[in-house]
């Protein structure tokens, strides 16, 4: 396993599963062109890697300066919208994934399930063709278009035989399965935390590259966990990008090897070109009954140029690769991009947690 620079990927990729690395990281890791990989963010997905030749730009690559003293400088992957939208449901821009070997080639899917993410989804109209080739897995999230191509329906994968990471081919069965509302429920979904349980303090502060990190405590309730998350920063010249909106890659991992997908609920702050001021609240579903440590990580913190506007289209923003191929192939530059690398990390064991109430 290896850790990746995200990238946008060639127009030719949009709307499939693959992903592009450069050929002598392949080999390092024992991937040839073709096989199956597992890309690893905040989510996983699946996808089919093919090489590209070391040192591959684009034109309209964009132009990333690092605010650390000792920058974490990775190797890049070039990802489609599919699984960029999979790793990383915020949407976010160039966060760092972790990239595996699944198997060699690829495998076919016998039966894949869909489950409708809204209710004026039609399955009628729903066009099979457009999912061939698709390497899918348990809880990726599908864009459908519809026979005609006027319409666009969301779905949950649920199901895949036989074994996730399988591609979708035509002879694969497409079963829609029944509406089950706790599925579609998830940490990214702003649902109200019922009947706490407990305080776990955590007490964590710690400044690196002049970003003042602060975590109190972790609040734990019968549905889910919360913590907040306070950032503090000053830059100096190095800071190019004087309109950009932040993002931050946050891990919730327990001592059993379970990753928590998180969602950010509420916060705000202020930033300008010599600083921010922010806070953050981040949850997450229930904790493992036997899990006694957690470990919350601050990866690092990404500041996005804003996307200019383009005619009467509203700005991209973090979703840079959701449009159409037409709208993907006609930017001329993706946002700048400036990084701060951590990790700000605390690890704290969950047996001293102090009970609370409604």
């Amino acid at each position: 396993m290896e850790r990746f620079r995200m990238l946008p990927p060639p127009v030719d990729d949009i709307d499939t599963s693959i992903v592009r690395i450069e050929k002598s990281k392949m080999q390092k890791l024992g991937i040839r062109e073709g096989d199956t990989v597992k890309v690893s963010g905040p989510q996983s997905t699946g996808a089919l890697c093919l090489a590209v030749k070391d040192g591959f730009k684009l034109p309209n690559d964009s132009e990333i300066t690092y605010l650390s003293d000792d920058p974490v400088i990775l190797p890049v992957i070039r990802v489609s919208n599919f699984v960029a939208a999979n790793v990383n449901v915020h949407g976010s821009g160039l966060i760092p994934v972790d990239v595996e070997k699944v198997c060699d080639g690829t495998r076919p899917a016998r039966r894949v399930c869909l489950m409708r993410r809204n209710s004026n989804s039609d399955d009628n109209l729903f066009d099979k063709k457009k999912l061939d080739a698709l390497i899918v897995c348990e809880n990726n999230r599908l864009q459908v278009h519809s026979q005609d191509g006027k319409s666009i329906f969301g779905y949950l994968v649920t199901g895949v035989e036989p074994a996730n990471y399988s591609q979708i081919t035509k002879d694969t069965t497409i079963e829609f399965v029944k509406i089950n509302q706790d599925a579609i429920d998830s940490p990214f979904q702003d649902k109200r935390l019922k009947k706490i349980q407990g305080v776990v303090p955590i007490v964590y502060e710690e400044t690196l590259h002049n970003v003042n990190v602060i975590i109190p405590s972790l609040e734990i309730f019968g549905n889910g966990v919360q913590f907040y998350l306070y950032l503090k920063s000053s830059f100096d010249h190095r800071q190019t990008v004087p309109n950009g909106s932040i993002s931050i890659v946050v891990t919730l991992n327990d001592d059993l090897g379970t990753s928590y997908a998180l969602g950010s609920f509420g916060g705000g702050g202020s930033y300008s070109p010599e600083g921010f001021e922010l806070e953050y609240a981040f949850r997450g579903r229930c904790l493992h009954a036997d899990a006694k440590h957690l470990t919350i990580t601050l990866h690092e913190i990404l500041i996005q140029e804003q996307f200019p506007r383009g005619g009467d289209r509203p700005p991209f923003r973090h979703r840079l690769m959701r449009g159409t191929k037409e709208e993907y192939a006609s930017i001329g530059k993706f946002p700048a991009y400036a990084i701060v690398s951590g990790p700000w990390q605390t690890t704290f064991p969950l047996n001293a947690t102090s009970a609370g109430s409604n």
